[in-house]
């Protein structure tokens, strides 16, 4: 769909009045300060709001968010930020008299793929076609052959497996794949002087993605520099595992061995994981050698709450100088607005995850607003468009012609000790066009 010099021009103006919304103009400086209350389905009617007739009353959106299970602590950040989400779109619209308000309907996942199909087609049967969400690689996997059917419109905050890079589908991402993130975590390891890597990672969509990417883009820095080294792809474990005893004392069996070979500076351990990282640290601390190489996350780790919780885990983490790359946002006073209402209510800074929830939701909001009906093949036409024009939590940002974020840089996240209790911290940053990392002073100087 293509947009003409009158709906850029409109385009235009929402997105001023967007910035007033948000509590950034004059006309709003009052706002109420309560946040409205991001309710559970069970309440919802069957609803066709104003389709072809202009949008009226109520118009919902599902959200897809994993309150419980492994990454409950993102989805709890999510949830909240579509909460602020809400309250601001809606401000906007009653601003400009408009006929109809947001609804965000929150459905917890759990984390599973078949939780999450369970979930839309429960919200499908009651009229909702938009859907923030679901989070992971695997839930967007489960209910992708669903949404293209019934042309329901997905967009993931946070879904990063190459795998669902599909041009023309029903699903927008809303965070670069792990094509992007892959080479972060690569030059991390070399950059420390690793050279050989033992890949730990979770066995769905998302994990073996990721680890592919990591792989591919560490053999090409070998390749380009000469250099020797290599990666061994040690442990795909069960998504569903609890506990990791046998696949801490395998790996530690490995580890031992390329230590002998090449020296604890040269090996390295990627861990790509949810919250079950925590129970592997648990099992890792039994074996001394595994505290002695260098270890890297991933965005499935970076802000984990549990992370900084657990003092051993943590502490771990620290020994191993455990960063997590995660894709970076551009500051702005959206971004500060949405970092602020989250530590408000969870006390703590969100993931960037929830900064690109927040934009999802006022994405679809505008998109709707342009195309005034409740129409998903209209939206879905419009939104790479109204991102081209959006600023928003997450900046500006574009979709490539898979319905992905085209790019971003990494931030590179690691639990520190500050006043006897551990937070996230800031290392370093990658830059994806110049492939290299640009280290924060207090990082320098602490691993001196």
């Amino acid at each position: 769909m293509a947009i003409g010099k009158g709906l850029l021009a409109a385009v235009a103006i929402v997105f001023l009045i967007v910035g007033i919304a948000a509590g950034y103009g004059i006309a709003l400086t009052t706002m109420p300060t309560a946040a409205p209350a991001v309710t559970t389905v069970t309440a919802v009617t069957t609803v066709t709001p104003g389709v072809g007739v202009g949008l009226s009353g109520e118009v919902p959106i599902g959200a897809l968010l994993a309150l419980t299970g492994v990454l409950s602590s993102y989805g709890e950040n999510s949830k909240t930020a579509l909460e602020l989400a809400e309250k601001d779109i809606n401000e906007w619209l009653k601003a400009r008299g408009e006929a109809w308000h947001v609804k965000i309907y929150v459905e917890d996942t759990a984390t599973e793929p078949k939780t999450a199909m369970d979930k839309v087609m429960v919200l499908h049967g009651r009229g909702i076609k938009f859907f923030i969400g679901p989070m992971t690689s695997a839930e967007v996997s489960e209910i992708k052959s669903y949404a293209d059917a019934n042309e329901l419109l997905i967009v993931s905050q946070s879904s990063t497996s190459p795998a669902l890079s599909i041009p023309g589908d029903w699903v927008y991402r809303y965070c670069p794949t792990d094509v992007i993130q892959g080479p972060a975590a690569a030059r991390v390891f070399f950059d420390r002087g690793v050279r050989y890597i033992v890949q730990v990672w979770r066995g769905d969509t998302w994990g073996d993605g990721l680890a592919h990417a990591t792989e591919e883009a560490f053999r090409a820095l070998l390749k380009k520099t000469g250099e020797a080294g290599d990666v061994i792809r040690g442990i795909r474990y069960d998504p569903a595992a609890k506990e990791f005893s046998a696949e801490a004392g395998k790996l530690a069996e490995i580890v031992t061995g390329l230590i002998e070979k090449y020296g604890k500076e040269r090996v390295g351990v990627s861990l790509i994981a949810f919250e079950e990282a925590v129970a592997f640290f648990a099992a890792a601390k039994a074996y001394p050698v595994l505290r002695e190489v260098q270890w890297v996350g991933s965005d499935g780790t970076a802000g984990l709450s549990s992370l900084v919780k657990e003092k051993d885990a943590a502490e771990f983490a620290v020994k191993t100088k455990f960063l997590s790359p995660i894709y970076a946002v551009a500051a702005s006073p959206y971004k500060d607005r949405v970092e602020k209402y989250v530590k408000e209510k969870l006390g703590r800074s969100p993931d960037t995850y929830a900064y690109a929830a927040y934009d999802a939701a006022w994405t679809l909001a505008i998109a709707l607003d342009l195309v005034d009906a409740y129409d998903s093949k209209a939206v879905k036409a419009i939104i790479p468009e109204v991102v081209a024009h959006y600023f928003g939590a997450t900046g500006y940002f574009e979709l490539n012609a898979d319905g992905d974020r085209a790019f971003a840089d990494y931030e590179l996240w690691i639990p520190w000790p500050t006043d006897g209790e551990y937070d996230w911290k800031v290392a370093g940053i990658w830059h994806a066009v110049t492939d290299s990392i640009e280290w924060a002073d207090w990082w320098s100087t602490a691993v001196r």
